[in-house]
């Protein structure tokens, strides 16, 4: 039996890596194999863990240098020993029999590379399962075993035929194993969908992470037709409404980004008061100059104690609420400060002989108060 390399790319795979090798080494079956982790600059501890790890299963470190998973592939590739190169990704958990029934798919000269099928883990989260379905949904729309693209992360490849064509393109993003598969079909080679050598892929968890995975996806298909324009239907995996993706959340981006921007305008346009650090009441405008709404009209003057006034502001006035901001008042420990103020101001005018503040002549009329002193 031929000789098989597992090559695995890890660049910050510490959260999965031990199960992905785990589930490498479970595919053991007696014919000569070995595993080759390129490490790409990892910065979250995988280094660490891998080197924990080959301490357990044995298997080279090579260091990788840091321009991208399709460098890193290529490195390991190139230090491979074997003609069989199983591809995996450290995010990848082989199902039993993988390695047997996508390696036995190469047993046919003239295949140059076999594709294995993803599984949903049904413990995954939300995000995750709905990638996974996305990618479960274009494999069964592949009709019959011949497919035009194999994906990396779960797939094997003849090592001569990987050489033949230039190995993988370093200067593409997503795109790069779609780049291979069609040169690999320009030269002569079929390229086969295995779904009985099955895997879990773990998925990016949350929202963010979900959205870049689906910007990442659609960059590369642009990426990769501006290398193959005769591509730009896409492929059995890689369909051309993948190229819709970035532009989705691009605009999704700028909306989120104007959102912001948008609500200040309209608040200034509105002329809200509470825009600035202070508001200032000068001809019923806000400290910016914006007018000030009616239903947040300013008092100018206080009445003496007793009733007062409602002069459409429902929660004191907008000054007060300025001052509170900038002093860290509660709006009561305002008013109360300002009943006092009122107090105060009362008496004095009465001790200086300039009778009661009147700045509503009909409440005034009205009400007519005196000194209580008087009395």
């Amino acid at each position: 039996m031929e000789g098989i390399s597992f090559v695995v790319p890890v660049r910050n795979g510490a959260a999965c890596i031990r199960d992905t090798i785990d589930a490498i080494f479970s595919q053991a079956d007696g014919r000569p194999m070995e595993v080759i982790v390129v490490d790409d600059h990892s910065h979250d501890g995988s280094s660490e863990l891998l080197r924990q790890l080959a301490d357990v299963w044995s298997f080279r470190i090579v260091p990788g240098d840091g321009r991208g998973a399709a460098a890193a592939i290529n490195t390991g590739i190139r230090a491979a020993r074997f003609p069989i190169i199983c591809q995996v990704d450290q995010d990848v958990v082989l199902r039993p029999d993988w390695m047997r029934l996508l390696v036995q798919e190469l047993d046919d000269p003239h295949i140059a590379a076999a594709q294995g099928d993803y599984v949903s883990d049904p413990d995954a989260p939300l995000c995750a399962r709905a990638m996974s379905l996305d990618l479960e949904q274009r494999y069964a729309a592949i009709d019959g075993c011949d497919t035009d693209q194999v994906c990396t992360g779960n797939a094997a490849y003849r090592a001569d035929a990987l050489h033949q064509v230039g190995l993988f393109d370093e200067t593409l993003g997503y795109g790069y194993d779609n780049d291979l598969s069609y040169r690999l079909r320009a030269v002569g080679f079929r390229l086969t969908m295995c779904r009985t050598a099955q895997s879990v892929h773990r998925w990016r968890e949350g929202l963010g992470g979900y959205l870049v995975q689906q910007y990442g996806f659609g960059y590369g298909r642009l990426d990769l037709v501006a290398k193959h324009p005769d591509r730009v239907g896409g492929d059995a995996v890689s369909p051309a409404g993948m190229m819709v993706h970035p532009l989705l959340m691009a605009t999704a981006m700028a909306f989120l980004l104007a959102a912001p921007l948008g609500v200040v305008a309209v608040r200034r346009w509105r002329g809200d008061p509470c825009l600035g650090p202070r508001a200032r009441a000068a001809g019923g405008r806000s400290e910016r100059g914006s007018p000030v709404p009616r239903s947040r009209a300013i008092r100018f003057s206080r009445l003496a104690p007793g009733p007062r006034p409602r002069m459409g502001c429902r929660h004191g006035d907008v000054v007060g609420a300025a001052v509170c901001r900038r002093t860290g008042e509660t709006l009561p420990q305002h008013a109360a400060k300002g009943r006092k103020r009122d107090r105060e101001s009362f008496s004095s005018s009465i001790d200086r002989g300039k009778g009661l503040p009147t700045p509503f002549p009909s409440a005034a009329a009205t009400c007519p108060l005196s000194d209580p002193r008087a009395q």
